[in-house]
């Protein structure tokens, strides 16, 4: 991708759907992982581009106040990248669409205008698809483009549909309505960005039609210093051995009803029961789903069974809580592309998971 263009523009723009918070003049906060791949961006680009700007919705307060213990926290002056907060998240979509679209817009054009690259991707927010926005206004200033899909949605409709999350009036929308609409997006990006990354290989075989500006690509965070070496690996086998001990299971990321941890709680506990080993979960991270899971353990009486650990960092403290586990369990329920799967495997932990087709897809790459 050649970024060479007039000095006028000197600004890396990323466009994202995922909230940050303005936390004091010169520092916002957003998710850890996130942080450590905007700083490891920020010294590949540097000196060739001046800042990196992201530009996104704005956590509430509450929000904040409630996860500020686990999320990444950017300074802008030393850091060098800068964020500029563009929605509330908590308004309504009327009152995004009357109050904020036109300050959105001008803001989106005063960085654009600036901006040699914009780094952006898929509306899958229709009701406020401020990527839309943001790939239209590259577009209109000239700028180079990488369009981003985070996962295949195409599934997805019937996945919820299937498991009795939507009804069949949903299932009938999203099929007739919003997917189409993504899918348009996903074709015009194809044939006007500068760089497309699809996250899976079946999404560029199937939007790509053969374009060398459509790429796979995955999602790590991790450094080389965080990939398991021989001697520890070789400390892990010989520790599998010992059949008397507890088999350490783990899940770490988002407690969301999607990632189904409710399905692998009552997995763990029928094994657990059927077998009699003493299987340990080890459930780690936070979200709205805690106290329904918490009360599908008490129901099972599987307390000792299952704990749960604060959100980590990202980095050595979560690599350490990583590598003291046996087992990584994954239980979509829909389709899913989580770097943990990338952390897991950098940490020589395998992977029991749902046969979603990113799972499928990763046990078929070879991985170098």
């Amino acid at each position: 991708m050649n970024f060479d263009g007039g000095t006028e523009k000197t600004e890396y723009l990323i466009v994202v759907q995922a909230p940050c918070y303005r936390v004091d003049e010169d520092t916002f906060a957003t998710e850890s992982a996130f942080a450590e791949h905007l700083r490891a961006l920020q010294k590949r680009l540097a000196p060739r581009f001046e800042r990196i700007w992201i530009a996104a919705p704005q956590h509430t307060d509450e929000f904040y106040q409630r996860n500020r213990g686990h999320l990444g926290h950017i300074n802008e002056v030393n850091d060098r990248i800068a964020y500029l907060p563009l929605n509330r998240l908590e308004r309504r979509t009327f009152d995004f669409w009357i109050n904020e679209v036109p300050s959105v817009w001008k803001s989106l054009r005063q960085l654009t205008a600036r901006s040699k690259v914009v780094h952006s991707g898929l509306a899958s927010d229709l009701f406020r698809p401020i990527p839309l926005l943001a790939n239209l206004a590259a577009q209109l200033d000239g700028c180079k483009t990488l369009f981003m899909v985070d996962i295949d949605f195409r599934k997805d409709a019937w996945r919820f549909w299937k498991t009795g999350q939507w009804s069949l009036k949903s299932f009938l929308i999203c099929t007739l309505l919003y997917d189409p609409i993504r899918v348009a997006q996903i074709l015009l990006a194809v044939r006007t960005s500068s760089l497309v990354l699809l996250k899976s290989a079946s999404m560029v075989r199937d939007f790509g039609g053969g374009r060398p500006n459509v790429r796979n690509f995955w999602d790590t965070a991790h450094s080389t210093a965080q990939v398991v070496d021989d001697a520890t690996l070789e400390t892990r086998l010989q520790r599998l051995e010992d059949v008397s001990r507890p088999i350490s299971l783990i899940y770490f990321g988002r407690f969301v009803p999607y990632k189904g941890l409710d399905l692998m709680i009552r997995a763990v506990w029928r094994a657990r029961v059927a077998s009699g080993h003493p299987f340990v979960l080890d459930l780690v991270g936070a979200g709205d789903e805690l106290p329904r899971l918490r009360a599908c353990v008490d129901e099972l009486g599987a307390g000792d069974a299952v704990r749960f650990s604060a959100p980590l960092p990202y980095g050595p403290e979560l690599f350490a809580k990583i590598g003291q586990a046996d087992l990584m369990l994954a239980t979509p329920r829909t389709e899913d592309t989580p770097r943990s799967a990338f952390d897991a495997m950098a940490s020589g932990l395998p992977i029991l998971g749902f046969d979603i087709d990113y799972y499928r897809s990763l046990s078929r790459e070879r991985l170098r």
